[in-house]
């Protein structure tokens, strides 16, 4: 499958042109064979208290397929104005709901504030997102109203000041946690604390990416988030539930590249959604309307390349220090595998384009594509080389200063 998607594919103009319905099929029946293969070994070994049948992680392969066809088929207006009501997900009903979901979800599995996300007067982190939340549903009401005064420009910029203050803090944050760790040599430089931080922090930009794209993208980023908390259950599974690397790296990059043209992205310069330049303004401004086109397009690959990062590495400080396992080292091989996945994408694209130079569609279909891939490969190793040179860093270290250090 990977092989025939990563690489035969850019070869025929058809494949490229129905790559969405290719990955959906191809997720589908990952997440199904998983599934079987769970199930028909849970019903042969009834003794083993990890392989009961009627077990909620079973299901799990199942809920990341169901989040995706539900995404593919119901989420509609991605790119929109929210004032166009031919798309249920403009409903303020629906969009309304849907941040509350976010937040709720946000909440639950991230806690409602972080000790090391506290802002200088005491307030919790998740007042920012609280804040950003409800300027944005507010932005969105004004858009949808007849009269042509409500912009919901005012409150969109609210909005965007508050993601973008939340990024510098979490930011800010991680680096102090990152240079703590290098100068004391904590085990704790993938895991942990720094988990939830990035997580926090990948949250603040995936509310950017809603704020840019519109009420659509507020029931995905409910769906694409579960579907990414599936995901790292997937990865933390052990025993007979424990996956092969290739697997997890198959799943998370169909998911990944599934949730870019589910919301309604496509591998065309004309498919471009340049709404997301004019949310906060009717007034082209070069940066600020470059950026936020930049994550509308390329947001989800952005998110997803980095908590897979985060999660394939997140136990590399035990297997530094003498403690692995066969559940670490396969998930520090996912990431490599994933990397493996858009090398093969990268260099069939760049042969593909070579071969078909005097093809009929060659401007209109391979020469968009090979652009589209070479991004999201300049994407996966720019995140690739940030990893290795904090490996380096750490790997530098002497270890009798740290020894030194941590018991002053």
């Amino acid at each position: 499958f990977m092989i025939f998607y990563c690489g035969v594919l850019t070869f025929g103009n058809s494949y490229i042109d129905h790559e969405r319905e290719i990955i959906t099929f191809f997720l589908s029946v990952l997440c199904l064979l998983v599934f079987c293969r769970w199930y028909f070994t849970a019903s042969s070994s009834a003794h083993s208290s990890l392989s009961s049948v009627g077990s909620s992680s079973t299901y799990l392969p199942l809920v990341v397929a169901l989040c995706s066809r539900v995404n593919d088929l119901l989420v509609t207006g991605h790119g929109m104005d929210p004032s166009i009501r031919l798309h249920a997900a403009h409903l303020p009903i629906l969009f309304l709901s849907s941040l509350v979901v976010l937040m709720i979800l946000r909440i639950k599995w991230l806690g409602p504030s972080s000790s090391t996300l506290t802002t200088v007067g005491g307030v919790g982190s998740a007042s920012i997102e609280i804040i950003a939340v409800v300027s944005l549903a507010c932005s969105w009401w004004d858009k949808r109203a007849l009269e042509h005064s409500r912009t919901g420009f005012l409150t969109a910029r609210i909005a965007m000041m508050a993601v973008f203050f939340g990024i510098f803090q979490s930011t800010r944050s991680l680096y102090g946690q990152w240079k703590l760790s290098i100068q004391y040599g904590l085990k704790d430089v993938g895991g942990g604390r720094n988990i939830e931080n990035v997580q926090v922090l990948l949250f603040r930009l995936m509310l950017f990416l809603v704020i840019v794209t519109g009420p659509s993208a507020a029931s995905s980023a409910v769906l694409i988030l579960i579907q990414c908390a599936t995901l790292r259950q997937l990865m933390d599974a052990s025993g007979t539930r424990q996956l092969s690397a290739p697997t997890l790296a198959a799943i998370w990059r169909l998911a990944i590249r599934h949730a870019f043209f589910a919301t309604n992205h496509h591998c065309s310069f004309n498919h471009l959604q340049f709404s997301a330049a004019f949310v906060a303004t009717n007034i082209f401004q070069f940066h600020i309307a470059g950026m936020s086109l930049f994550m509308n397009t390329f947001g989800w690959e952005i998110l997803g390349s980095c908590l897979i990062l985060v999660y394939s590495r997140a136990r590399r400080s035990n297997n530094h220090w003498g403690e692995s396992s066969s559940l670490n080292r396969s998930n520090n091989d996912v990431w490599d595998w994933f990397l493996f996945f858009q090398w093969t994408e990268i260099l069939a694209s760049c042969v593909s384009v070579r071969m078909m130079k005097r093809h009929l569609m060659v401007w209109a279909i391979f020469a968009p594509r090979f652009m589209f891939a070479a991004i999201f490969s300049v994407l996966a190793f720019g995140f690739g080389v940030v990893d290795v040179w904090t490996v380096e860093r750490i790997a530098s270290s002497d270890a009798s200063t740290i020894a030194q250090n941590v018991q002053i």
